[in-house]
Parts: structure tokens; C-alpha cells; sequence
């Protein structure tokens, strides 16, 4: 497996999976962690205003981007594994993880264990509450074996609409770039990718539950980006609140993707969670 002409980064192989990362600049160390479809593409407004400043690293998720994977556990508990190694792999220090919608929910499965190897967390525009209810489309792609043959059947038929209509939906109220569709093209609609993303979203309301329970229990410093256009505008709300000590961003005239609509404001956060006065507390 390699990275294919015209693509950044480069391939490292975390628990037997080959992963697509880069990683640019010096300073603190901060993780990006992309949502569901997502892509290392997707941080890069980010990626280049943080860093002058900070060593910044971002990854395509297994199944996802240019990443392998595909026959490991679409879960958020599996990527946190695949997380911790990959920081272990690039000897990442006092990490401040980024996560982004589903990447948000694997940063908060790795915030209640309060893992040593993060210092503090921001999530963005990030669904922390079940029960969520996946499509009947979802529970079809998710089935073993049957559910790749239905994938590659289908994607190459409705895929380009389903991208069209969803990247509408997360840019509003601002417009969907020109040239988004045309690049995402290529990386999200891929069988393999609908399937992941498909597994992702029917095991997720399990897993939320279970989480859930457990914000309480957070004792590493939280902050919580949220648009106040995006669906899960209540749900941070109250994420920011059970979450000991969290603080909550919420964005005017902002819809779901943040990172790359308000970019901004993304730097502004990681800022505040790698600051001395948040990484000296407990």
C-alpha cells in the first residue's frame, strides 16, 4: 500500500495498519482527529495556521482517507487504540488532541480514561449523547460481508448526491466551497469508506451510552467548539456542562465544519488548551 500520486503525507504502520499522517513545524504537540468521512484534507486550514507555532500532526482514520484498515472495528473505542499508537509511534508528547465530530467522540473516549499521553482536549461540533438512530441505508452497508457487496453496488449510484446534499447541509449557513466536491470526490466515495463510515454510525448510540456515564469522571481540561447552526448545538451544551470544568465555544452564524469555515477559531482553542495556565492544572 503506498499514498497515491499527488497526496500528502506519508504511510506508518499502527497495530498492523497502515496510516496516512503528516506532520509539519515544532513547538507543542497537537493531534487532529477527522470526522466520518473525513480526511487528512479536511484539516487543512487548520494545519497551516498552527504550524508556525506548534508540531501538528493529522491522520486519515482507519477506513477512511488514503488510510488501510478497513477490516478493523469501526468503532470509537478502536480508533482511540489506533490514537495512542500512533502517538506512541511519533513519540508525541503532553498531546493536545483535536477531534472533529466523530474524531470529537474519539477524543472523549479517550477523556474518560484520562489518558496519560493527552493533556487536553478540544471537540468540535461533536455528538456525545445517544440514542442515535442510523439509517436503514447505515444498518445495510454495515452488514458483514453483504454489506461491502451493497457499497460498491451502490455508491457509484447515489454517492456524488449523498455527498452533494450532506456537504450542504454541514457547510450551512455558509456556502460549500467550489472545489470541495470535486476533491472529496475521489476520497469519500470509495465502497470501503461507505461501509466504515456505515459501521461507525450503527455501533455509535452503544457507545455514546456507555461514555456518557462517564464525563463526570473527566479530570483533563475540555473545551468545546460548537457552531450555533450545527445540529449538535444542545447536545455540546450539555457536553460543556457535565464535563468538570469544560468551557464552551459557541460560533454565530456557524454550521458543522468548523475546521474548515471557521478555522480560526479552531487555532484560537488549541491556543487556549495548550497554554500554561490549562496545562498546569490537574
Amino acid at each position: 500500500m503506498r499514498v497515491p500520486p499527488g497526496a500528502a503525507g506519508d504511510l506508518l504502520t499502527i497495530d498492523g495498519t497502515p496510516l496516512r499522517f503528516v506532520q509539519e513545524g515544532s513547538g507543542p504537540d497537537v493531534l487532529l482527529v477527522h470526522g466520518s468521512p473525513g480526511s487528512i484534507e479536511d484539516w487543512q486550514p487548520v494545519f497551516k495556521r498552527l504550524a508556525p507555532s506548534h508540531r501538528v500532526t493529522a491522520f486519515d482514520r482507519p477506513g477512511h482517507g488514503h488510510s488501510g484498515g478497513e477490516d478493523r472495528p469501526h468503532t470509537a473505542a478502536d480508533n482511540a487504540k489506533v490514537v495512542l499508537g500512533l502517538i506512541a509511534a511519533l513519540a508525541l508528547k503532553r498531546v493536545v488532541l483535536v477531534g472533529h465530530s466523530f474524531g470529537g467522540t474519539i477524543a472523549l473516549a479517550l477523556a474518560v480514561r484520562n489518558v496519560e499521553e493527552v493533556r487536553s482536549y478540544v471537540v468540535i461540533g461533536t455528538r456525545g449523547y445517544g440514542p442515535y438512530r442510523a439509517e436503514p441505508l447505515y444498518r445495510a452497508l454495515a452488514l458483514p460481508v453483504i454489506g461491502r457487496g451493497i457499497a460498491a453496488a451502490l455508491v457509484p449510484v447515489i454517492g456524488r448526491g449523498r455527498l452533494e446534499d450532506g456537504a450542504r447541509r454541514n457547510f450551512a449557513p455558509a456556502e460549500v466551497p467550489p472545489d470541495f466536491v470535486e476533491s472529496r470526490a475521489p476520497i469519500f466515495l470509495r465502497p470501503t469508506v461507505a461501509s466504515t463510515l456505515s459501521e461507525e454510525r450503527v455501533g455509535m448510540s452503544a457507545e455514546l451510552t456507555a461514555m456518557a456515564a462517564r464525563y463526570r469522571e473527566i479530570r483533563k481540561p475540555v473545551i468545546v467548539v460548537c457552531g450555533e447552526q450545527d445540529d449538535y448545538r444542545d447536545n455540546d451544551r450539555r457536553l460543556a456542562s457535565e464535563i468538570p470544568g469544560a468551557r464552551l465555544v459557541l460560533l454565530p452564524d456557524t454550521g458543522h465544519y468548523i475546521p474548515l469555515t471557521r478555522p480560526e477559531a479552531v487555532v484560537a482553542a488549541v491556543a487556549e488548551a495548550a497554554s500554561p495556565r490549562i496545562l498546569a492544572s490537574p
